[in-house]
């Protein structure tokens, strides 16, 4: 009878851990405002937004930017938790850059520099 129990025991514990192992993975359904966080694959970011972290999924993205009246610029992506940026322009040119190996998490995005009130900074994964 005890050897019966064996697969049986084994089979319960295998689908504990998968169960833990599947809500941990930040995959899956949303749901609003609760503890789990969300990743995007794209996202737009503008000067009259407050400073938000945005979820990012890892990989490549393609940056495009578009600020006017800014001469003097520097482009950040800025781990939320705090920490040196993950990416760091500080006189981009052509107004579409890649981003090589952005980690999955959640960043502050922005355009920093004198007479840079107007921007704007959207992200694609590809």
């Amino acid at each position: 009878m005890r050897r019966g129990l064996k697969p049986v025991v084994a089979l319960v514990a295998a689908l504990t851990v998968a169960g833990c192992g599947g809500s941990e993975s930040g995959e899956g359904g949303g749901g609003g405002g609760g503890g789990g966080a969300t990743f995007g694959d794209e996202v737009t970011v503008t000067a009259s937004d407050e400073r938000v972290a945005h979820g990012l999924q890892a990989g490549r993205y393609r940056l495009n930017w578009r600020a006017p009246d800014c001469d003097s610029r520097q482009l950040l992506i800025t781990p939320a938790a705090g920490g040196e940026p993950v990416y760091d322009n500080p006189r981009p040119t052509i107004p579409i850059l890649f981003v090589n190996g952005l980690p999955a998490g959640e960043f502050f995005i922005e355009l920093i520099g004198e007479g840079c009130d107007e921007w704007e900074i959207s992200m694609v994964k590809v």
